[in-house]
């Protein structure tokens, strides 16, 4: 994970949810000399909180990447369950969900096109 055109990194997450993984492993994953050139934040919540995961990555040209990722209780999924089986088509509509390598492919992604508007700069 290429983390030098990063400026701060900061995370949301209620240690247990299984939502929060993906915040936990990005921060598990910066380096430890990433902490002498980022600003990392990382805000716990407490147990009882419904407030939804968050990872916001801000990159020194000024971009930010803001994820999300909300807890699904066990009544919402048997909610949208029974909504796709009464809409007849009974075919499973696909989830975009954002993944650890998702996060880590559009990180070193931005930072290869900020590294060649830097090199052609001179």
């Amino acid at each position: 994970m290429k983390t030098m055109h990063l400026s701060s990194v900061s995370a949301t997450f209620n240690p247990f949810l299984p939502s929060s993984k993906i915040p936990r492993l990005v921060l598990s994953k910066l380096p430890a000399s990433a902490y002498k050139t980022l600003k990392v934040t990382a805000k716990q919540l407490p147990r009882s909180s419904t407030v939804p995961a968050t990872l916001e990555l801000v990159f020194k040209d000024g971009k930010t990447l803001n994820y999300s990722w909300a807890h699904e209780t066990a009544e919402q999924k048997a909610a949208a369950r029974a909504a796709l089986l009464a809409s007849g088509n009974g075919e499973k509509q696909k989830k975009e969900k954002v993944m650890l390598s998702d996060i880590v492919w559009e990180l070193d992604r931005h930072a290869r096109g900020i590294a060649r508007e830097e090199e052609l700069k001179g």
